[in-house]
């Protein structure tokens, strides 16, 4: 008898301990393909962290990334807040007509760092003494707000393109906001990740000064079960995947990234999770394109993430078209400056993105 009533309590007991002894048993797994990001390792421990107080944050990192079966588990919490009416969950908000969206408050949106780094992207085309343009993104829940959910409060695109034109005096900025939510509405950003969509992109591509707008081709599809970062924040089963499309190149266009050469599509992106990469192979530090026409000029392309799916329209109106991303470029650009001479600078940044980049100052270099 006494037997029959140890044995719930035990069997509870393991039950509480059996994650902890697989957290302990199991390797560590270095990279979330869901998440696209790479997991924290086990910490060493050691006294002096402990007093500290950084041992308990890294400890507590670690469990979080490496507990067992954690996908599993962020899909059923998502399930049960969405069944609570939660509209915020996991650091995206569940906005309307199935969309997916990065949070970005007002309060979390810095000013100052803003401000700053368009004073960078300004000294630099000074010096540069060519004509300079930029596209300055709002993010999916700042172009869209009839997608958010009720109460949920997003930066002011507006107020960051005045700020902008204020600080770039001499650069073209159109106002992607507008362009974005014009007529015909059309699926301008993944329901499923950050990015802009291909035909989002064609619309800002459609809104540069006349030295572009030379690309006169056809979308063509590439994938239809794309699921991205923000996807990746809930792990929704309900979610569906997003339709990337590729825009239609000559035969002629070749790519190289860091020296080495490339695709300007890579395929077999098909087979990973982050298709994304499609776009060049993903981020590098300095990629070159040419071949889509024969005018001899070169452009210059500072940018994040958002310009791997612009860059291939931009391969018809330079001959050379040099993107670099500031987040893994290695050199300077003052030196690249001197080295390529372009006839032109564009700048390609997310608004939000823009506000918390650390890189922009290596421009002073």
């Amino acid at each position: 008898m006494k037997r029959g009533r140890l044995l719930l309590p035990l069997l509870f007991v393991l039950l509480l301990a059996l994650p902890l002894l697989l957290l302990l048993a199991l390797p560590d797994r270095d990279f979330s393909e869901n998440e696209n990001r790479y997991l924290s390792k086990a910490p060493e421990l050691d006294a002096e962290g402990f007093l500290e107080g950084s041992l308990q944050t890294e400890l507590e990192a670690w469990m979080e990334d490496q507990f067992p079966g954690r996908d599993g588990w962020m899909a059923g919490v998502t399930l049960l807040n969405k069944a609570e009416g939660l509209r915020e969950i996991g650091g995206a908000w569940l906005g309307s007509d199935r969309y997916y969206l990065e949070i970005h408050k007002p309060e979390d949106f810095d000013w100052e760092k803003y401000r700053r780094n368009l004073g960078y992207l300004n000294r630099l085309a000074e010096d540069a003494g060519v004509p300079s343009s930029a596209l300055l993104v709002p993010s999916a829940a700042a172009a869209l707000p009839e997608l958010l959910p009720r109460g949920a409060e997003v930066y002011d695109p507006e107020e960051a393109l005045r700020v902008a034109r204020e600080l770039l005096p001499e650069a073209e900025l159109p106002d992607l906001t507008a362009a974005l939510r014009a007529e015909p509405r059309e699926q301008v950003f993944y329901r499923t990740d950050h990015h802009w969509t291909a035909a989002g992109a064609l619309r800002a591509y459609r809104c540069l000064p006349e030295s572009f707008g030379n690309w006169d081709g056809t979308l063509e599809p590439f994938c239809t079960d794309f699921y991205g970062t923000t996807f990746s924040k809930t792990l929704d089963p309900a979610a569906e995947g997003d339709r990337i499309e590729l825009f239609s190149l000559p035969d002629s266009v070749r790519a190289e990234a860091d020296g080495q050469a490339i695709e300007v599509y890579d395929l077999s992106a098909a087979a990973r999770k982050d298709q994304y990469t499609v776009y060049e192979g993903g981020n590098h530090g300095l990629v070159r394109l040419r071949g889509g026409c024969t005018n001899g000029k070169t452009l210059l392309v500072l940018k994040d993430s958002f310009a791997n799916c612009l860059a291939p329209l931009l391969t018809a109106d330079y001959e050379t078209v040099l993107l670099v991303d500031l987040r893994y470029y290695p050199g300077t650009v003052r030196a690249l400056l001197a080295e390529e001479r372009p006839d032109a600078l564009l700048f390609v940044y997310e608004m939000s993105g823009l506000a918390e980049s650390d890189d922009l100052v290596k421009l002073l270099l």
